[in-house]
């Protein structure tokens, strides 16, 4: 539904080509017995839920058009424009071929739920719907085209006379009926209504003259009497009276110059409007007007004579006056411009007016310009005869119409320096906290305070002192201020609103209890109830009964933003963007008419299914989609949809939602529930309950289960008695191979280590040989205390997995002071072990780092002749000990070059194959291994600058982890 309004209307959504509806020229619409809308028009006939179309095309070559809805039991029958009959079966269109009429369209009813009974010029045909035979009754007169039901029976307008009929025999009654073409009774009256030129009503029964209800000129469409309304469809509007004919709603003509066909009321109370050339125009609250002036937004209200009219300010900064009886009156037209009026203040005393916008603007009693203020004003409020407050956006101002200077209240000042303002000036209240925009300004009668709405929060200034207010220690942010009595009361952008009592907070009024939203712009007090301009929604919230009634588009309130409210004497005044909405304050909106669902389609496996309660299904058929309608107009989206399967629980669905899918179910019993509410909480009094079988597949079945569960039971019995021996010998193979794999490994690793001890022995001997034939005895002396001792620890690992980081940190120290003594003292080392790192606690495998530390001396560094540095890092991180070699000397080219040139194998390189075939086996099926990566390291012309060792060494989960497993 989209919205659409025009001056002077009540307030409707339009339902057209736009959004759904085949076509914009409709005659006839009927709402029936399940609550969806059938609509006849240029195209065919269509069903309605709210939501979306049924289309329905005529089938006659005559014409697609189709006109006079009438229902019986499931059936919706119509007619074309050719006089044939058609009624709708299995979502089609089928011909009534029994009472077929080439002459043209004719009049027809439903008679009683049994005779459709159409009108000819002088015979009556009666079809019998349950046994589909026609009678003829001839009429004694003229028929004149208006027929009419009371007192279950159908009544004709002949050209002399009334014919009553039941469907069997007739009786004529002669009167005058002056040329009438709609016939209306009512208790004790029969109307005869003319068709155009000069439209007049006619009382058939009892005579006298003809009413005149109708201006001339106008070509009456149809007359309908709904409930106690008799309404008036013509070619430039539509009219409302009462049963005798006065006119209702103060004569009010609704969508003057449009169209109209037809009207109904539906089981909602919302009122439709068929329309020739603009589809349907929809009314949920007929009492709700909207008034429009010459398409201008409305953005500011203040109310004069006692609440029977308000002040209007627009988005053009113009003035009007409102009554409902009077309509728009030009206030201040003086000058237009683009900057919107956000506030009107009316000075009762001398009635002047000011009002705000991107100026403040003064106005006495005759409307005369008294003075502006170029501030962008947001709010005025009188403190004292002559002298006024208003707050902008640069802070709170005084300001007066007197040509005399008016003393300003010495407890306004911040200072002691009496001051005064005159006309044409204004006076900035110089507080520190008033230096920043203010929204809202109001003075408290009561006590002498001014209240001010700012940015930082809420302040007041008064005879007693000043500052801010706050809510449990927390600002309070304003949107309006009003004071009465002994009370002022702020509303809030997110924190509903407050009551305060001596600037203290007395009250709070929120969402918890029962508003619809905290955010609230505007709102008015009237008595004892509050009226609250909320997001999206109006609330009234008694304050005695805090009884909460809720208004919004479900209850005839245009859905445009709306800027502004006044209360009245009688009625609620909303300023909108699109116009003023105007309705009675006192009149109930509750809906007590609860929804309607109705199942409208059920797939399965994405195919069509005619539904029957207890439907059984196969097992490959669990792919279901259950479609469904839910007929309350008037809700629209403030529905709440919940279903549940079974006894589970209650489960929401989307307000626009209107399909449950179920894309792949177990085999079962599903009985599925379907419920909605409404927006007032008026439950559907009949869920929508679907009850249908997926069978279980053969294989699922009682006998299959029961004889395959012997079969297998039978079979696992033998296959297990076989396969127990079976997997023991197996079991006990694999355990004798892992056993002795496990073994071989670690054979492998004491082998390898066996090795590579001995090698390392061999050179540290050498060493001190060499210092023995220098008689060097010192030295001699010193390094073999050293190597005694580096020997010990060797001797201690080589039976170890694996050691603590510290032992081989001190391993390496021993080895790296010994070399050091070998190279004079021209080999500098250095230790680098991460501060995060427990060396005592992290356990490696036993002599892993010291080949590649030797190799790094031996076939980097023992051919450099200076500055021979090593760099040993341990670095922690997130799961293994980084360890770094890094050191400075010729570089692994280099050294191959002079290994050749000796002609001979360095020793060294079976400690770095040997470790590596070591690395090789303590990976094996480890989860995490031990990394190792060569680097050369170059300069820019390419150049050696020494190698760098990574070795990466996950931790391990326990000093005594094995890691070879």
């Amino acid at each position: 539904m989209s919205l659409f309004v025009v001056a002077q209307n009540a307030v409707y959504r339009v339902i057209n080509n736009l959004n759904g509806l085949p076509s914009n020229t409709v005659y006839s619409i009927l709402q029936d017995k399940n609550g969806f809308l059938w609509v006849a028009h240029d195209k065919g006939l269509s069903r309605y839920d709210g939501k979306s179309f049924v289309h329905y095309e005529s089938i006659t070559k005559q014409g697609r058009s189709l006109f006079n809805l009438m229902e019986y039991q499931n059936r919706i029958y119509c007619q074309d424009f050719a006089g044939n009959f058609y009624y709708t079966s299995h979502n089609k269109l089928v011909q009534e071929s029994s009472l077929s009429w080439k002459g043209g369209f004719v009049p027809a009813t439903i008679l009683n739920n049994k005779f459709l009974i159409s009108c000819f010029t002088d015979t009556l045909r009666s079809l019998n719907l349950s046994t589909h035979k026609v009678q003829k009754i001839p009429i004694p007169d003229t028929f004149s085209w208006g027929i009419n039901i009371k007192d279950h029976k159908l009544l004709a307008l002949c050209a002399n006379g009334i014919y009553r009929t039941d469907g069997y025999r007739g009786q004529f009654q002669k009167l005058p009926t002056y040329n009438s073409f709609f016939l209306i009774p009512t208790q004790n009256e029969l109307y005869g209504i003319t068709k155009n030129n000069f439209p007049y009503v006619r009382r058939l029964l009892h005579g006298g003259s003809p009413i005149a209800v109708l201006k001339s000129d106008l070509f009456i469409q149809d007359v309908i009497k709904i409930k106690d309304e008799i309404w008036i469809a013509t070619s430039s509007g539509a009219y409302c009276f009462d049963l005798d004919f006065k006119p209702k709603y103060n004569g009010f003509c609704f969508f003057e110059g449009t169209s109209i066909s037809k009207i109904l009321v539906d089981r909602e109370d919302n009122y439709w409007f068929a329309t020739i050339s603009k589809g349907l125009f929809f009314v949920p609250n007929i009492h709700v007007r909207l008034y429009n002036h010459q398409n201008v937004g409305l953005t500011a209200l203040a109310p004069f004579q006692q609440g029977k009219g308000v002040f209007v300010g627009t988005e053009k900064q113009n003035i009007l006056s409102f009554t409902p009886k009077q309509g728009f009156r030009p206030y201040f037209f003086k000058k237009s411009s683009n900057h919107e009026i956000i506030s009107i203040y009316e000075d009762t005393e001398n009635h002047d007016m000011l009002f705000c916008s991107n100026r403040m603007v003064q106005l006495n009693a005759q409307r005369q310009l008294v003075q502006t203020l170029d501030l962008a004003a947001k709010s005025t409020v009188k403190i004292k005869p002559n002298l006024y407050a208003v707050a902008y956006s640069g802070g709170v101002s005084l300001f007066t119409k007197s040509r005399k200077p008016i003393p300003i209240p010495q407890w306004l000042l911040e200072d002691q320096t009496p001051q005064s303002v005159s006309v044409d000036s204004i006076f900035n209240l110089s507080h520190s906290f008033l230096k920043c925009r203010t929204r809202w300004i109001e003075f408290g009668q009561k006590d002498s305070t001014l209240y001010i709405s700012t940015v930082t929060g809420l302040v007041y200034i008064s005879p007693k002192g000043t500052g801010f207010i706050s809510y449990k220690g927390n600002p309070i942010y304003g949107s309006q201020i009003i004071s009465q009595g002994d009370y002022t009361y702020v509303s809030t952008f997110s924190e509903g609103l407050y009551i305060l009592k001596g600037l203290q907070v007395v009250r709070h009024i929120g969402k918890e209890n029962g508003l619809a939203s905290n955010t609230i712009y505007r709102f008015q007090i009237d008595h004892q109830k509050i009226w609250l301009l909320e997001e999206g929604m109006l609330q009234s919230f008694d304050l005695n009964t805090h009884k909460i009634v809720s208004y919004s588009s479900t209850d005839g309130l245009p859905k445009a933003e709306i800027k502004d409210l006044a209360i009245g004497s009688q009625n609620v005044f909303l300023a909108t963007t699109e116009g003023l909405v105007v309705f009675d304050k006192n009149r109930d909106v509750f809906n007590p008419t609860s929804p309607l669902i109705s199942l409208t389609g059920f797939t399965v496996n994405d195919h069509q299914q005619d539904y029957s309660s207890g439907l059984n299904l196969k097992a490959d058929q669990n792919s279901i989609e259950i479609f469904f309608s839910i007929l309350s107009f008037k809700s629209e989206d403030e529905l709440r949809i919940s279903y549940k399967i079974n006894d589970g629980t209650w489960l929401n669905l989307p307000s626009q939602s209107r399909v449950l899918s179920f894309p792949s179910l177990s085999p079962g019993n599903y009985h599925l529930t379907l419920k909605v509410t409404n927006e007032d909480g008026v439950v559907v009094p009949k869920p929508l309950e679907i009850h249908f079988v997926i069978k279980p597949p053969f294989y699922l079945q009682w006998w299959f289960l029961l004889l395959g569960v012997i079969v297998i039971a039978w079979g696992i019995y033998w296959y297990m008695s076989w396969r127990i021996n079976d997997i023991n010998q197996k079991n006990q193979l694999i355990a004798d191979k892992l056993k002795l794999e496990q073994e071989v490994k670690q054979s492998i690793l004491a082998s390898i280590k066996s090795q590579m001890n001995p090698h390392f022995l061999f050179n540290a001997l050498n060493t001190i040989q060499a210092y023995i034939y220098t008689n060097d005895k010192e030295n001699a002396s010193f390094y073999l205390g050293k190597f005694s001792e580096l020997t010990r620890r060797i001797l201690e690992m080589s039976n170890k997995d694996s050691v603590p980081l510290s032992e081989e940190i001190k391993a390496l120290t021993l080895y790296l002071e010994l070399e050091k003594i070998r190279f004079e003292d021209l080999l500098t080392y250095t230790f680098d072990v991460d501060p995060a790192l427990q060396t005592d606690f992290v356990y490696i495998p036993s002599m892993l780092i010291q080949p590649y530390v030797e190799n790094a001396i031996k076939h980097g560094l023992l051919h450099k002749k200076s500055e021979r540095k090593l760099w040993i890092k341990f670095i922690k991180e997130k799961d293994c000990l980084m360890v770094i070699i890094d050191d400075n000397g010729i570089g692994r080219k280099r050294s191959e070059q002079l290994k050749r040139l000796k002609e001979r194998n360095s020793h060294n390189g079976f400690a770095i194959s040997a470790n590596q075939k070591r690395l090789d086996i303590l990976n094996q099926g480890a989860k995490h291994q031990i990394m190792m990566e060569i680097i050369d390291k170059q300069n820019a012309q390419g150049e050696p600058l020494g190698t760098l060792v990574n070795i990466r060494i996950p931790f391990q989960k326990s000093p005594s982890a094995n890691l070879v497993n």
